[in-house]
């Protein structure tokens, strides 16, 4: 999988490189418009545009001609479709698609190399390309950000381990891909935001290596199989990696409190493992990620055992009570 391209240098140019297979694109005049940049996430149909109506004519965005469309246009004299069409050239479109494999007409062509605005066709239905479009210009101009770490997906969660240089992230990561979970990505992990959810991927030009201090540079997919790595993982939740010290001794014992981390204005579960030697850190993180997992389907062990104890507390203190009053009557 390419590297998503960043949106300040995400041109149209960059859009046919990285869609041109997938929404079946034909370039109609050449590398024309090219240059120009893709200003917004969203995409356009200028139905109502090409009957005059251009108070709201979203022309920074994709234009995308369909059956409607090119339908109308087809069914006006030359004169009263040049003249439509050239209202909406008098904005700066920069890229407009033509679906269903029709056929665009003449003023189209010509007003758009005029303009040097690009012209896609494409044989792909409408709906499911603009789908495809969508989802893709998403991840471009989603909020985004770099953590540094690993992501690994463990039993179908996507966990990201944190912790200072060289704590031990990569291996015990590492000893989760042994054990058959996927790796996303080691070292760096670039976290973008799509709605309420957090997805993150690695550097593609690292291909799914690791660094191992003492090793050096190793490459997972080879070592451990295709299977064992994955290009994008939604984020589930953080496990932070923290030395153990003698005047850092303040972890959670009990559970009852649920940390949070907040990665682009989202809040996901925060777990805080100490290292010290001898500890199974791989171990330890699956475990983490089970009670994640159950905390999802709606059990809380920690307020489980609370409970449990709180009511024996009670019962006892009820017990208690009941044979003081005996104890009362006989002597009375």
């Amino acid at each position: 999988m390419k590297d998503i391209p960043d949106r300040e240098e995400f041109t149209v140019g960059k859009l046919f490189e990285a869609l041109g297979d997938q929404l079946e694109l034909l370039t109609v005049n050449g590398d024309t418009g090219y240059g120009r940049m893709v200003e917004s996430q969203d995409i356009s149909r200028p139905g109502m545009a090409l009957t005059g109506y251009i108070h709201i004519f979203l022309h920074s965005r994709v234009q995308i001609f369909g059956e409607t469309e090119i339908s109308y246009l087809d069914s006006l004299p030359v004169d009263r479709r040049k003249s439509s069409l050239e209202s909406l050239f008098q904005f700066p479109i920069y890229c407009s698609i033509v679906t269903k494999g029709l056929k665009p007409p003449n003023e189209l062509v010509s007003l758009s190399k005029f303009n040097s605005s690009a012209l896609f066709l494409s044989t792909r239905d409408t709906t499911p390309l603009i789908h495809d479009l969508c989802s893709f210009l998403d991840l471009v101009f989603a909020p985004r950000t770099n953590v540094y770490g690993s992501l690994v997906e463990v039993f179908g969660a996507g966990v990201l381990c944190t912790g200072r240089s060289a704590i031990g992230k990569s291996e015990t990561v590492l000893g989760l891909i042994e054990r058959g979970h996927r790796l996303i990505a080691d070292d760096r992990v670039h976290v973008r935001r799509i709605g309420n959810a957090l997805f993150g991927t690695g550097d593609y030009r690292m291909a799914h290596h690791m660094e191992i201090r003492g090793l050096g540079l190793v490459d997972v997919s080879a070592f451990y199989g295709i299977r064992s790595v994955k290009d994008r993982q939604q984020i589930n939740l953080e496990v932070k990696l923290e030395e153990w010290s003698r005047e850092n001794q303040d972890f959670d014992r009990t559970g009852l409190i649920q940390k949070i981390s907040m990665i682009l204005d989202l809040p996901i579960p925060l777990t805080i493992i100490p290292v010290l030697p001898g500890r199974n850190l791989t171990l330890l993180l699956e475990v983490a990620v089970m009670n994640y997992l159950l905390l999802r389907k709606g059990r809380n062990v920690p307020e489980e055992v609370e409970k449990d104890l709180i009511e024996r507390i009670i019962r006892k203190e009820m017990k208690s009570g009941r044979e003081t009053d005996l104890e009362d009557l006989i002597e009375n």
